[in-house]
């Protein structure tokens, strides 16, 4: 008989309410089971006595979970926010799944894979049609395909060891629209309509761009739910994206240039598909891609000036009517990807604005009062900008399946530095050496080497430098946070800006109490204002005159400039 058929016990009246009779210990139980209420529904299991693990073994496991979390960190570095490439080496082969299906592969590298379920989702038939029309003739997928053989010919790769080769603009195109692909089947669904337009040479090119947004959103940690397409009887965007962390709903919609309409390079018809993209009905805020589609062969960070000019093209629709209503605000992203343009050249860069139509503190060049004003509005369109950021961060396919630097991954004769681990290190000036643990490091890319704190047996501590290799030094700068298998995040970290100087003192100070807050603005003028603020608003008043100090006092310390 469970518990829950104990809970109608005896009541008694009293003052017109209910209670439950008390039952002494040594009665029958209520439940008629026969035994005494102690040893039946009044038996409380005694609190298990709350263990201690050895020093040793809680030091142990305590490294061991630093390192997970650091692994982790990284993979999401790498990958993003959606769901882990999952796999595992069984034998001579790797299998790797994409949500309910098992593919082996025989190559080393998550790009391996990628060409082989690239051909597997399109169809090995239609690929091998498309390959015996003239090469002009071809769908762009496998004009593609034909500059990647090329390139691999050239750079004489037989497929028995990973090699690095420079990418061309084929390359390039091909890993992304196989990784965005990926993205969709392995995380939410991949729709046979999509795929039937991405094979249609003539639907290619909008096709391509719905799917390379749609995989970013879902590495940015958004949630995607298709909109019906067969549904006639409204218009409606491409996707809803749930953000993750805020719960927040957001209508998508991507526009791709059609390059056919364009007479120049300056003429990108922005407004027209603008408004197109407005005109269709969004039960959530809007974020809408526009891509730009312009020639590129800049390789600085400038921004190029047809970028700039679509910017202002976007502007200038700003209190616009469409159909007597005023065009509603989006958060637009403009882009422009044009390594397609030069199959067997370099890659081009990509670039990415990020804008806030008709949405006054989401502007490029937003200008705020203050440094909690310019933070509220950044909170204000926190999963935004968490967009842009992904979008810059994780722009790269990775090719290696646990986040490892390939660069590491991929050596046989690398020995990694990490935190916690044993290494011998020279502890006299006659070279004599002994086993030391590492306990920290900090690597200095200048001079090319790391300078490591080790513990030796004994307990003591030594200052020891390590000279890094060219492959440790990539990927450090890769990944400088958790290059020691820990994380670290001052790694690398540059402060140049008070709105940083600001976000850095939050972090710093977010745990300190009220009491200390206050007692570090003591003797203010105003501290009768400050004693009422919330706790919240206390932290950022106490950053914001904490950040402003910082900025005199380097403006002071340095030199004055003849």
């Amino acid at each position: 008989m469970s518990r829950k058929t104990c809970e109608h016990i005896e009541a008694s009246r009293l003052g017109g309410m209910l209670m439950a009779a008390k039952i002494g210990r040594n009665e029958p139980c209520p439940c008629r089971s026969g035994k005494k209420y102690k040893h039946c529904h009044g038996w409380i299991a005694p609190e298990p006595a709350r263990q201690t693990l050895p020093p040793r073994l809680a030091k142990a496991v305590a490294e061991a979970s630093a390192k997970a979390m650091a692994k982790e960190a990284q993979r999401v570095a790498q990958q993003g926010l959606g769901r882990p490439i999952i796999s595992a080496e069984i034998g001579e082969r790797r299998v790797v799944a994409v949500r309910n299906k098992l593919y082996y592969i025989k190559g080393k590298t998550f790009h391996d894979f990628l060409g082989d379920y690239l051909r597997d989702v399109l169809d090995p038939e239609w690929g091998n049609a498309e390959l015996k029309k003239p090469l002009s003739d071809r769908h762009p997928i496998l004009q593609w395909y034909d500059s990647i053989c090329n390139l691999q010919r050239r750079s004489g790769l037989t497929g028995d060891s990973v090699v690095q080769v420079e990418a061309n603009g084929a390359s390039s195109a091909w890993l992304r629209l196989a990784y965005d692909l990926y993205a969709l089947d392995h995380n939410t669904e991949l729709q046979k309509k999509l795929v039937g337009r991405l094979k249609n040479p003539d639907m290619f090119p909008g096709a391509r761009y719905e799917t390379y947004v749609a995989a970013a959103m879902i590495r940015a940690g958004f949630d995607l739910v298709f909109e019906d397409e067969d549904d006639r009887s409204t218009t409606h965007c491409e996707f809803v994206a749930t953000c993750k962390t805020s719960g927040n709903m957001y209508s998508v919609e991507a526009k791709h240039r059609n390059r056919s309409d364009a007479t120049g390079t300056l003429k990108f018809r922005l407004g027209k598909r603008l408004q197109g993209a407005l005109r269709k009905q969004a039960a959530h805020p809007r974020i809408v891609f526009l891509d730009v589609g312009a020639p590129d062969d800049q390789r600085d960070d400038t921004l190029p000036g047809f970028m700039r000019q679509a910017l202002n093209d976007l502007r200038r629709f700003e209190g616009r009517d469409l159909n007597g209503h005023p065009l509603p605000a989006a958060y637009v992203f403009l882009t422009n990807m044009p390594s397609d343009r030069d199959l067997e050249g370099a890659v081009r860069r990509t670039v990415i604005l990020a804008e806030g139509f008709q949405i006054p503190d989401f502007k490029l060049d937003a200008g705020f009062p203050s440094l909690r004003e310019a933070y509220a509005a950044m909170r204000a369109h926190q999963d935004i900008h968490d967009l842009a950021r992904s979008l810059r961060d994780h722009s790269e396919v990775p090719s290696t399946f646990d986040g490892e630097a390939p660069e590491l991954a991929f050596s046989t004769n690398e020995a990694r530095l990490t935190i916690g681990s044993w290494y011998e290190v020279q502890v006299g000036p006659e070279g004599e050496t002994a086993p030391a643990k590492l306990l920290q490091g900090i690597v200095s890319e200048p001079e090319r080497s790391a300078t490591c704190i080790f513990q030796l047996q004994d307990g003591r501590q030594v200052v020891v430098g390590a000279p890094l290799s060219a492959a440790e030094l990539q990927a450090y700068r890769r990944h400088p946070t958790t290059f020691f298998e820990r994380i670290d995040p001052s790694a690398k970290q540059t402060i140049e800006t008070p709105f940083k100087t600001f976000m850095w003192l939050l972090d710093a100070h977010k745990n300190a109490t009220r009491a200390q807050l206050l007692a570090n603005m003591a003797g203010s003028p105003d501290f009768d204002r400050l004693e009422r603020l919330t706790d919240r608003d206390l932290l950022e008043e106490y950053a914001e005159r904490m950040t402003w100090t910082i900025c005199a006092q380097t403006s002071k310390s340095k030199p004055e400039t003849p």
